[in-house]
C-alpha cells in the first residue's frame, strides 16, 4: 500500500500511466494524494473535472484495482454490512493524525472486531517492556501451577 504516501505529483504520474494524462491536472489542482484516492469514484470525477462517462468508468476501475478493492458499490446492498475490509481500511488511512497514520491492515483487521482497540506505539522503549512483560506472565504462570499442585 505504497499509494498511500504518495503526493499530488505521485498521483498524477500514476493518471498519466494509465493513460489519462489529459486528467493530470483535474488530479494535482484538486490536491488528490494517495491517502484521497479512496474517494475517487464515478460519483465524484465529475467534481474533478473528468465528465467523458467512458474515462469516468476506466478511471474508477483503475482506482479499485489499484487501492485493491473488490466489490463495486452497486454490488452491495444498502440493507447489508459493507464487507470489503481493504476499503474499510483505506477510508480510515485517508483520514490524518497520529493513529491513523501508524495503523496497519492487521491492527485494523482487530479494530473492527473490538472497536476499542488502539494500536501500541512502535519503539525500542516499548519493545523492553513487552519483553518484560513475557517474563512476568511467564512466572505468574510458574506461580499458579504450584498452587494448584498444593
Amino acid at each position: 500500500m505504497e499509494f498511500l504516501k504518495w503526493d499530488t505529483e505521485d498521483v498524477a504520474k500514476w493518471v498519466e500511466s494509465i493513460g489519462f494524462s489529459k486528467y493530470k491536472a483535474c488530479f494535482t489542482e484538486n490536491f488528490i494524494t494517495g491517502k484521497k484516492l479512496i474517494h475517487v469514484n464515478c460519483n465524484n470525477l465529475p467534481k474533478l473535472g473528468i465528465t467523458d462517462f467512458r474515462d469516468m468508468l476506466v478511471v474508477s476501475a483503475c482506482v479499485r484495482v489499484l487501492l485493491g478493492i473488490t466489490e463495486t458499490p452497486w454490488n452491495n446492498s444498502i440493507a447489508d454490512p459493507r464487507r470489503d475490509t481493504v476499503a474499510l481500511f483505506l477510508e480510515v488511512k485517508s483520514r490524518t493524525g497520529k493513529w491513523t497514520n501508524s495503523l496497519t491492515y492487521q491492527q485494523f483487521l482487530y479494530y473492527l472486531e473490538d472497536p476499542d482497540y488502539t494500536p501500541e506505539p512502535e519503539s525500542e522503549h516499548d519493545e523492553n517492556e513487552g519483553d518484560e512483560n513475557e517474563g512476568n506472565e511467564n512466572e505468574g504462570d510458574e506461580n499458579e501451577d504450584d498452587e494448584d499442585e498444593n
